[in-house]
């Protein structure tokens, strides 16, 4: 079990600092299972984790203070974990009350925390996401409602509030010299619609609740914001980026990750984040373990295979400790990725270009390249094809090569040819090398 293993006693609980980051969990010597947890705000409460039919559950007995002390909390403990060994589950009496009463506020400060042990492979990065959009989108609409009387109708309208932008708020960042503008629109409706059901089947799966309704609402379709270069703007960038680190606007790191990021088409943290003991120099390949990238959840590692080019950027790269690109302070990854991929994109004129977009246009000069939309999706670490066609958005140019490429076939090589305009169409017989009909045949196959 992770955490510190001691008594809990107030003392303890007095002493104790709220983490950074994360939740902290001290885990009771008297009673298995019992343990405090204490969150980043310095919220404090009691659980216990049990087995009931062979299934490990969890029991959120409550927050720390009146009524609930160490010794209290440590007796409820110690009740539940008798009627679990006696063929009763001591959730059962609770998840009725939650069916009846929970909020989906409380149903979502539950997921936030429980879900995590269920999803131990899935990011920070992506939890932290989910919390946003629940924070910014769904608590201000449905965070009082009871869950289970949502109807389908209450969901509609949601989803309809959210992308008419009911929640749109400005709000000031956690340096107060910033504001960050939260917007509304069809995209937002999706993104905060995936993540209600998400957690909603999850809570089915516990028997919190009886059904997901999120899966019979037609939903908006996210937005698809992504854009690929033109090779002409793929190469004013590479030129840009050098130039701008002779200029010093940018670090040598910076300009490498950009780099490795348009030859990989890796994900930013990928680069940004990448670990000495992931790079095999032998083989040519970068080899990521599960908990660092989206496909953890499959619990598989990802090769982000090297070409030269990219290979000889990091043999060229000076160790400095544990990362490639570490920071200033500390052997941590470096910061300021995207203060400086903002000056690079505007000094090439690419300023609607997000870092993001590198890795669509390696997918697309892929395709283009001739390469399968499978062997693209290996190459950028999609489980599933649906998702490389999103990535790659080939030319019209690469379009009619295609269709150039399988017309020669049937008609040889004049498929490449234009076709006649409107003033050429009366054309010969032996231009278009078919058989002339004699006037006598002609009359024959009328």
């Amino acid at each position: 079990m992770d955490g510190i293993r001691a008594r809990i006693t107030l003392r303890l609980i007095d002493a104790t600092a709220a983490p950074k980051e994360g939740e902290l969990r001290i885990w009771d010597t008297d009673v298995r299972g019992f343990a405090l947890r204490i969150t980043p705000t310095g919220r404090k409460s009691y659980c216990l984790k049990y087995r009931y039919q062979g299934r490990q559950r969890w029991l959120t007995i409550g927050e720390h203070g009146s009524p609930w002390t160490p010794d209290t909390a440590r007796s409820k403990a110690k009740e539940a974990l008798y009627q679990a060994s006696h063929g009763e589950d001591p959730q059962a009496t609770k998840v009725e009350t939650k069916l009846k009463s929970g909020t989906v506020r409380e149903l979502f400060e539950r997921y936030f925390v429980e879900g995590r042990i269920d999803k131990p492979l899935k990011r920070e990065s992506s939890w932290k996401v989910d919390q946003y959009n629940y924070k910014r989108h769904i608590e201000p609409l449905l965070g009082k409602r009871i869950a289970r009387e949502l109807t389908l109708s209450d969901l509609s309208q949601f989803q309809a509030q959210v992308a008419n932008g009911k929640t749109s708020v400005t709000v000031r960042t956690k340096s107060g010299k910033q504001h960050a503008v939260v917007k509304g629109g069809t995209g937002a409706a999706a993104r905060a619609m995936r993540v209600l059901s998400t957690m909603m089947a999850w809570a089915v799966r516990h028997e919190i609740l009886d059904q997901n309704l999120c899966g019979k609402i037609q939903k908006y379709r996210d937005q698809m914001r992504e854009r690929a270069l033109t090779e002409e703007e793929a190469s004013r960038l590479w030129t840009m980026i050098a130039e701008a680190q002779a200029a010093s606007v940018i670090t040598r790191d910076f300009a490498d990750i950009f780099r490795l990021i348009m030859l990989t088409g890796a994900r930013r943290n990928e680069i940004v984040a990448l670990r000495w003991s992931e790079v095999d120099f032998d083989r040519a390949r970068i080899v990521l373990p599960p908990v660092r990238t989206k496909m953890g959840a499959l619990n598989r590692s990802r090769t982000i295979a090297l070409s030269m080019p990219a290979l000889e950027i990091l043999q060229a790269v000076k160790r400095r400790g544990e990362h490639v690109f570490p920071s200033s302070v500390g052997d941590q990854p470096l910061v300021g990725v995207n203060r400086a991929w903002d000056k690079v994109r505007v000094l090439a004129g690419i300023a609607d270009v997000r870092l993001h977009d590198l890795r669509h246009s390696f997918a697309t000069f892929a395709v283009e390249g001739g390469a399968s939309l499978y062997h693209v999706g290996r190459a950028l670490g999609h489980t599933k094809t649906s998702t490389t066609e999103r990535y790659a958005h080939p030319s019209d140019a690469g379009a009619r090569a295609v269709a150039s490429e399988v017309a020669t076939r049937f008609v040889g090589k004049r498929a490449t040819q234009p076709a006649p305009g409107p003033a050429n169409r009366a054309l010969e017989g032996d231009q278009l090398s078919l058989p002339l009909f004699s006037a006598e045949e002609t009359q024959r196959n009328v």
